[in-house]
């Protein structure tokens, strides 16, 4: 049953107006009386009475997700012969069905990153105890929020799914061109039927086009089109990307979101596919790391050579200012007051002791995060900056060592 609008729902949500849609329910935008403030409500049509304790018990594991990239489920309810109701976060911004409908296709650099980031969300939802399928990815979910992350919305009902059966309990959900074969009909769905939806949905924003429907495609009636043939900017490791996540046998492709991700942001993806300033910026913000303007240049090798530099000359600066600053300014004594002299000392002293943890954490940053990133003149300015740490240390507990065992 279509809710009208300004209809209020459980004494608590008013109905604002509808957003989508479908076979299944609806998905209305909502306000919170109670907390007074916007909500998106997702109705799911009961049909039997153990549909709706299905409901309750996995409304309840939707409750207890949590992750960057996923609306929060704050409540469900069921209306006894009416629906089963989640309530989720009302995400603002623009779907990428609706930016693909008034844009055409998007560019690769752009899109990326939202995928790389649905990514994350999807293997968050797969990793759960009882993993959950979203089974509705595509465009029209993802939205893109105004500080610029996606969100992957509208979560269904009746998705998880069961490793010892190997199949998902409750109603299947149906977007043709986004679906693949196995969710037709009674075919067995796991976590590779999301990862056939999210590679549909790149394609689609890729192309300006959806593909070919996953069932025509296995009877032979259609044919998908490779996406560099309606599109030759995409770059081709996108594209063999695309068409593995989009192989209409199971086996066949990438087997987890981790997996898809890898793929899409791996260096040699990069290094091929992105060339200007712009588009090495975007892409890196979804592999996590800085990249420097122009190609062939590595995610992050700028950030790994600024922190190798600044580590050697801590390193060098806590070995000058701690042992070699005392002698030299010692050659000065009687030219100048010995306050002033006192306080150079004890100055490049402190300045020397506050050098040495910034440069183990510079290093060890360079070693770590950012060593896929540094060259090997970055690593040798790190080891320099090291040892020159390692030295002052040396000498430090040297002369401890010798000021105890020397008689007073």
């Amino acid at each position: 049953m279509t809710l009208s609008i300004g209809q209020v729902v459980d004494n608590r949500y008013r109905i604002v107006k509808l957003l989508g849609q479908g076979g299944f329910g609806a998905v209305y935008e909502a306000w919170d009386t109670r907390l007074e403030r916007p909500c998106a409500l997702k109705e799911n049509l009961a049909s039997s009475l153990e549909a709706e304790k299905q409901f309750g018990k996995e409304a309840t594991i939707l409750a207890n997700l949590n992750h960057p990239n996923l609306p929060r489920v704050i409540d469900h309810f069921t209306v006894p012969g009416q629906g089963q109701y989640l309530v989720m976060d009302f995400v603002e911004g623009e779907d990428l069905q609706q930016m693909l409908d008034r844009r055409g296709p998007l560019p690769e650099d752009e899109v990326l990153p939202w995928i790389a980031q649905t990514c994350d969300a999807l293997a968050y939802l797969h990793g759960q105890p009882q993993p959950v399928i979203h089974r509705d990815v595509k465009p029209a979910n993802i939205k893109i929020a105004p500080d610029g992350h996606p969100m992957l919305v509208d979560f269904g009902i009746a998705k998880l799914y069961d490793p010892a059966l190997r199949t998902t309990l409750g109603a299947r959900a149906i977007t043709p061109g986004y679906s693949p074969p196995e969710q037709y009909g009674h075919a067995r769905t796991d976590i590779r039927s999301d990862i056939y939806s999210l590679g549909a949905t790149l394609y689609a924003l890729l192309t300006g086009e959806e593909p070919a429907d996953s069932v025509e495609r296995l009877i032979g009636a259609a044919v998908l089109t490779p996406p560099k043939q309606l599109n030759p900017l995409i770059s081709e490791p996108v594209a063999q990307v695309i068409m593995k996540a989009l192989a209409a046998e199971p086996a066949q492709r990438f087997q987890s979101a981790d997996e898809f991700k890898r793929a899409l942001t791996s260096d040699s993806l990069v290094h091929s596919t992105i060339a200007p300033a712009r588009s090495a910026r975007v892409v890196a913000h979804a592999v996590g790391a800085m990249v420097p303007p122009g190609p062939g240049i590595r995610p992050g090798s700028r950030v790994a050579r600024v922190l190798a530099i600044l580590a050697m000359l801590l390193g060098f600066g806590s070995w000058i200012f701690t042992c070699v600053n005392p002698i030299v300014l010692m050659q000065f004594d009687g030219v100048v007051s010995s306050a002033l002299l006192g306080f150079l000392v004890f100055g490049g002293f402190g300045l020397g002791c506050l050098s040495v943890p910034m440069a183990l954490v510079l290093g060890g940053l360079v070693l770590t995060k950012y060593r896929k990133a540094a060259s090997g003149l970055d690593r040798l300015m790190v080891i320099i900056g090291l040892i020159a740490v390692v030295v002052l240390a040396l000498l430090v507990i040297g002369l401890v060592v010798v000021g105890l065992l020397l008689p007073s």
